[in-house]
């Protein structure tokens, strides 16, 4: 039996790795990536590092805002990272040891920890809502949020709800990728289940899908009424469900690695696995 084709739409940057774990799985991967991550200028984060050590809490909502704050921060301060003794990472010499960090899903807190950050916070559940929650009275309280310039305006709401005074630093843009010829074919050829990790994925992923001639945007809409539909988490999938979307699955844990078990045991009759707790 032919292996379940199972759509990637992330970054050309990050699919491989989410590609790799679905073949491991016994899943035919297409990688088609639906979105890029553009840098913006960094004045306004050079700003905020000129004062962090006046911050409270520094907040990570995503593994991409940690990439881009770091490889930010490093650069403008290449010269005082230089002279700083070698038991310390670059990374743990830009942030003042009374901040503390906060960071939404275990994801973006392991990424941290390979940097050398300690995390002081993470919550239970790997939404926004959840985080802010979770800080309880933040009464002024200084909160530096380095993130995409479309971020979701209800996490700096429920901060600022909490008494907190937020900054609020745009790092990067997502913007909507063009596919390659060959991503465009695997995608027409069929598939039996396409992946979204953010809700631009969901967003993105459409708009490609459309902008098309009808002889490709109407047989991959066909195909997507009956696909296996797998959101990473709870605000992906309403942003899909919005957007049209029927989602069959999404994991109780919002990583990729929950994402392949969800799958793995939803497709169990076509693959050798053993089940999976999953949350429909």
């Amino acid at each position: 039996m032919a292996k379940p084709r199972v759509v990637v739409t992330r970054t050309a940057d990050q699919a491989p790795e989410f590609c790799r774990k679905l073949e491991a799985a016994g899943f035919a991967p297409i990688a088609f990536p639906a979105i890029q991550l553009m840098p913006l200028p960094t004045a306004s984060l050079e700003a905020a590092l000129k004062k962090l050590d006046t911050f409270d809490w520094l907040i990570f909502t995503s593994g991409n805002a940690v990439d881009f704050f770091f490889q930010s921060a490093i650069s403008s301060r290449r010269s005082a990272v230089s002279n700083q003794s070698s038991a310390i990472s670059p990374q743990q010499s830009v942030l003042p040891p009374c901040l503390k960090v906060a960071a939404t899903g275990s994801a973006t807190a392991e990424k941290l920890a390979a940097l050398g950050i300690s995390v002081d916070f993470i919550p239970d559940e790997f939404v926004g809502e959840a985080l802010a929650a979770g800080l309880g009275n933040l009464t002024n309280q200084q909160v530096l949020l380095p993130r995409a310039k479309r971020g979701r305006p209800e996490i700096v709401a429920l901060l600022q709800e909490a008494g907190a005074i937020v900054a609020e630093v745009p790092l990067y843009d997502t913007v909507t990728a063009v596919p390659t010829p060959d991503a465009l074919t695997q995608l027409a050829n069929g598939f039996e289940a396409v992946t979204f990790t953010s809700p631009s994925s969901v967003r993105n992923f459409l708009k490609i899908v459309d902008s098309r001639p009808d002889k490709f945007s109407k047989p991959v809409r066909s195909m997507l009424e009956t696909a296996v539909i797998i959101c990473i988490g709870p605000i992906t999938t309403d942003t899909a469900r919005t957007l049209g979307l029927i989602v069959t699955l999404t994991p109780v844990t919002y990583t990729i690695d929950a994402m392949v078990e969800a799958l793995s045991n939803h497709f169990k009759g076509e693959l050798e696995t053993g089940d999976q707790q999953l949350c429909d």
